[in-house]
C-alpha cells in the first residue's frame, strides 16, 4: 500500500469516529470543534482539530474561545506542526507534542507469553490510575475520567491484555476496535516491572487481538519517542504524523 493511500485510509478510519461520540461537531477556521457534555473530563472528546498549522498563539486564543466552559484546552492537529510552534506552546505552559500513527503491516508476530491472558476493563484499574498520574498528576478528577473513558471503550469494543504475577496484574494493553480499524489504544507496564520486554510482548498479543477484529491494526506513539522503534520493529511503519497540546485544568 502507498503511503497516499494509508493516509487516505487513516483518515477514513480515524476521524469519523471522534464525530460520533461528540454531540457537537462543527466547523471553525482550521478544522473542527467537537464538544461533548456527555464526558467533559475526556479532554480528547472536548477538543478543536486543525486541518492546517497555526501560530502558537493564534491557537491558544481559539482554543479558548471554542472551549469555553471546559476545565482544559486540548488541540489536536492532523498535519505536520512546526517545531517552533510546539517549543512556544510549551514555553506558555502546555503540554505539546508531536506524534504518529503507525499500520502494522501484518507480519507474523513472536509467540506470546504465557501469562499473557485476556481479562475483563476494571481489573486493570489501579494500573490505569498510575498511568494517569504519570502523565497528568494530580491535574484531573481520576475517578470521573475513568468513568467516561470505560464508557467510550465500550462503545468501541474494547479489549484488553494483561500480564499477571501472583494474581495481580504488572502490565496491560488495551485493543479498541471501530470504523473498520483496530487500534492498541494502550500500553502500560508497571514501573517496576519496566525493562524486561513485557511492553513489546503485550503490545504483540494486542496487535493479535486487533488483527483478529479488523483489517488493519493502528497505534500511536510520540514521533521522537522509544517505543516508536519499539513498534516499528513489531512490524509498524509510519503513515501520518500528528500531535496533541494540552492546557491542564488550573489546581
Amino acid at each position: 500500500m502507498s503511503q497516499v493511500a494509508a493516509a487516505a485510509r487513516f483518515r477514513r478510519w480515524h476521524l469519523p469516529w471522534k464525530e460520533r461520540v461528540c454531540e457537537e461537531v462543527r466547523p471553525f477556521s482550521h478544522g473542527v470543534v467537537c464538544r461533548s457534555p456527555r464526558y467533559p473530563d475526556f479532554w480528547e472528546y472536548n477538543c478543536i482539530r486543525l486541518d492546517r498549522p497555526m501560530e502558537a498563539a493564534e491557537m491558544i486564543a481559539a482554543a479558548d474561545h471554542e472551549l469555553t466552559g471546559c476545565a482544559h484546552r486540548f488541540v489536536e492537529w492532523m498535519i505536520p506542526m512546526p517545531d517552533s510552534v510546539i517549543g512556544e506552546l510549551r514555553e506558555r505552559g502546555w503540554m505539546a507534542d508531536p506524534l504518529v500513527y503507525l499500520l502494522h503491516d501484518g507480519c507474523p508476530l513472536p509467540r506470546s507469553r504465557g501469562e499473557l491472558v485476556e481479562v475483563d476493563y476494571d481489573l486493570v484499574r489501579e494500573l490505569r490510575d498510575l498511568w494517569h498520574r504519570e502523565d497528568f498528576g494530580e491535574h484531573t478528577e481520576a475517578e470521573t475520567f475513568h468513568a467516561q473513558a470505560r464508557e467510550v471503550a465500550e462503545l468501541a469494543e474494547v479489549q484488553v491484555v494483561a500480564a499477571m504475577e501472583q494474581g495481580r496484574p504488572i502490565g496491560f494493553a488495551q485493543v479498541e476496535t471501530h470504523d473498520g480499524g483496530s487500534e492498541v489504544s494502550g500500553v502500560f507496564v508497571h514501573p517496576e516491572r519496566r525493562g524486561a520486554g513485557l511492553g513489546g510482548a503485550l503490545t504483540s498479543r494486542a496487535i493479535g487481538l486487533g488483527a483478529d477484529a479488523a483489517p488493519d491494526v493502528w497505534i500511536c506513539a510520540d514521533r521522537d519517542g522509544r517505543p516508536r522503534r519499539l513498534y516499528e520493529r513489531l512490524g509498524f511503519r509510519v503513515v501520518v504524523e500528528t500531535g496533541v497540546a494540552i492546557l491542564l485544568p488550573k489546581m
